[in-house]
């Protein structure tokens, strides 16, 4: 694969959205764990943790069509990619089922 100054910012994309995704992953457990939080601040918490998994989904997407359009990559590299994209998703259907049992327990 060549390089150029395009193809080396989507790599360090992708290498901040993987660094990204394990602290989100921890500060989930953490608002999991918090049983002190009145329920205003905690759907505030969730509000964060969906916007983050969005905005990281949305980033991985930017950077994946980037690759598409641009780099002739083997078909095996790209179904990776799009596999790794789709793992993303289950992150937020469980914050979504998180945030209804939260709901269910803290909430109004």
């Amino acid at each position: 694969m060549s390089t150029t100054p395009s193809t080396d910012v989507a790599l360090m994309l992708v290498q901040l959205i993987a660094i990204t995704i394990p602290s989100t992953v921890v500060l989930i457990n953490l608002l999991r764990r918090s049983d002190n939080l009145k329920w205003t601040y905690r759907k505030l918490s969730f509000g964060l943790v969906a916007s983050c998994i969005t905005l990281l989904l949305a980033a991985a997407i930017g950077v994946l069509s980037y690759f598409f359009t641009h780099l002739q990559l083997p078909t095996t590299i790209d179904a990776g990619l799009v596999l790794v994209i789709f793992g993303l998703l289950p992150l937020a259907v469980f914050v979504a089922v998180l945030y209804r049992e939260h709901r269910k327990e803290f909430g109004p």
